[in-house]
This record gives structure tokens, C-alpha cells and sequence, in this order.
């Protein structure tokens, strides 16, 4: 499933940001709806910390998208840079504001780091 695919399961809203935010940094998408079953594995390998149906990810469509910075040198992603994640967030948001997207991202997260999570703000 490509990119633009998984991002196609998301709000009207994350597409248009997402869309927006690649003409600019070069993204992955990585997760955009999860069905239970993907739910479950998520919440079973600690990927999340809230179980089905509770996760944004699992609204239809999606009012959560999980995103990585994409390097063209191997390895494309780099999920020990903290700092890279850091800085594509604050990207993703400074873009949103413009957009007048309201979104939080998992990155200011008090309970844990999740600096591929991006969802809408409310429900």
C-alpha cells in the first residue's frame, strides 16, 4: 500500500496538510486508518497505548496519521533520530498553523514520545 493510499484513508483534513507538507520535506506515510486487527497489534507491541476503538486511528475515516521524515540515503528512515523527528514535527505543525489545521502531535506527549503520531484536536 503506498503513501498517498494510506493517507487517502485519513479526514479531508490531514490529506490537505499532508499533501501541503510534502511539497516541502519529503514524508512516508506509515500508518493512516487501522482496523481492529491492526489496532490490536499496535496496543500488543506497544506502538500505542490505547486499545481498539479508542485510537484516533480507528474513526473512518482516520483523524490520525502516523508520518516519518523520509531520507534518500539508506536507512530512509531513522527511527533512533530523535532530533530529525523532532524537527520534521515542528515542521508538520508550523504548516498546520498556516493551514489553520488544529492538530496535536504525539512528539509533545508527556506519557511517551510518539513522534510519528499526528491527529486532529477533539474527537
Amino acid at each position: 500500500m503506498s503513501s498517498q493510499d494510506k493517507l487517502d484513508t485519513c479526514n479531508s483534513e490531514l490529506i490537505r496538510l499532508f499533501n501541503e507538507v510534502i511539497k516541502h520535506r519529503d514524508c512516508t506515510i506509515i500508518c493512516g486508518r487501522r482496523d481492529k486487527q491492526a489496532q490490536d497489534k499496535a496496543y500488543a507491541d506497544g506502538k500505542s497505548k490505547v486499545e481498539y476503538p479508542r485510537s484516533f486511528h480507528n474513526r473512518f475515516p482516520s483523524r490520525a496519521v502516523d508520518v516519518a521524515p523520509y531520507f534518500k540515503e539508506k536507512p530512509h528512515i531513522r527511527w533512533d533520530d530523535v532530533d530529525s523527528f523532532r524537527e520534521f514535527g515542528n515542521f508538520v505543525l508550523g504548516v498546520a498553523a498556516v493551514l489553520n489545521i488544529p492538530i496535536e502531535w504525539g512528539g509533545h506527549w508527556k506519557e511517551f514520545f510518539d513522534g510519528v503520531h499526528f491527529q486532529l484536536k477533539g474527537g
